[in-house]
């Protein structure tokens, strides 16, 4: 009996890793690092000379844009421990950041017989089961150049927001079903507009980068709203 509830109630490390997106700042600023460096990259599509532009797997504005999200991801947990100093800690507290990979499974074999250490279980899945496939869709198509052509956006919305869906059903941050219905309507929503193939292909990622800053907005506002400021003055004694 006891191991059934110890089994179903959520441990402290979990509830840290979850108390880490309470804000939506996470949320928040990789959709718009997303948004920014996609939109970057359509500048570049739709200003460039066409000898900058190789139809080759190699092109500048898929180098804008992994190497933008590249230098956000390295530079992501400072940019979040300064906000959320002065957003988060001084309404709910602090509690000690999730590391952003999975632990690896140790192997045992003849001549290792150490004990396998403990799990960390205060341990963030983020990139794991979002940025990463929001990453692997998009070299995807940029490698392969398009091969869906003005069907893009419609074949890839939807299967991002099924991935994105399937995959944080049981993670430290999920999405709900009408959130993943949403994004995958915005592929059929953008073939009303004709936009040529070519210049495509920073769409996708356009989109999904706006929806996850639009969630992360959300979440911020209602955090903000339920959690105000404490009244330092008072306790204070005149």
């Amino acid at each position: 009996m006891n191991g059934e509830t110890s089994e179903k109630a959520p441990s402290y490390g979990r509830r840290a890793a979850s108390y880490w997106f309470i804000d939506g700042l996470p949320e928040l600023l990789f959709g718009l690092a997303t948004a920014v460096f996609s939109g970057l990259a359509l500048f570049f599509c739709l200003n460039a000379p066409a000898r900058w532009m190789p139809s080759g797997s190699i092109r500048p504005d898929a180098c804008i844009f992994f190497g933008g999200l590249a230098l956000y991801c390295y530079m992501e947990r400072r940019i979040l421990d300064a906000l959320k100093s002065r957003v988060t800690y001084p309404r709910t507290g602090y509690v000690a950041p999730p590391e952003e990979q999975e632990r690896k499974a140790a192997t045992l074999t003849v001549l290792n017989l150490h004990p396998v250490p403990p799990l960390k279980e205060n341990v963030s899945y983020f990139r794991l089961r979002t940025g990463w496939p929001i990453a692997i869709f998009g070299w995807m198509f940029w490698l392969n150049g398009n091969p869906f052509g003005r069907w893009l956006p419609l074949a890839v919305m939807p299967a991002m927001a099924i991935t994105l869906y399937f995959v944080n059903r049981k993670s430290d941050h999920s999405y709900s079903w009408f959130a993943a219905l949403i994004l995958g309507l915005t592929g059929p929503s953008l073939m009303l507009f004709n936009v040529p193939a070519f210049y495509q292909l920073p769409l996708p990622m356009l989109l999904v980068g706006a929806w996850l800053a639009a969630q992360g907005l959300f979440t911020l506002v209602h955090y903000l709203h339920a959690n105000p400021l404490p009244d330092i003055t008072a306790g204070a004694r005149v």
